[in-house]
């Protein structure tokens, strides 16, 4: 049970430290559930330099608020990220705790 305890609190505070690194600024592309990854909701994002994929699973409740052509912005050393509507509304949606 301690070694349970600690491995949640390690695999967290990783978790957090590796999303703190992580720099993002692209447009949603597509929206799905990823087959391949358990039925997971994933976001395909286009950026400048390539595309990639983001479950949304990490950014609770930001699925059902982001739309394909949204903005979808996360900077270096924060965690959480904002989408952008394209009429410039925005929401933030902090890491999962």
């Amino acid at each position: 049970m301690i070694f349970a305890t600690i491995l949640m609190v390690s695999c967290d505070y990783f978790g957090k430290d590796i999303e703190k690194k992580v720099y993002l600024d692209g447009i949603i592309t597509n929206k799905f559930f990823d087959d391949k990854n358990h039925g997971s909701a994933t976001f395909t994002i286009k950026t400048k330099n390539s595309t990639l994929l983001l479950m949304s699973t990490l950014y609770p409740n930001s699925w059902e608020y982001a739309e394909i052509g949204d903005s979808i912005i996360k900077e270096k050393g924060e965690l959480y990220l904002t989408i952008k509507k394209k009429n410039n509304d925005s929401k933030m949606f902090p890491y999962f705790q």
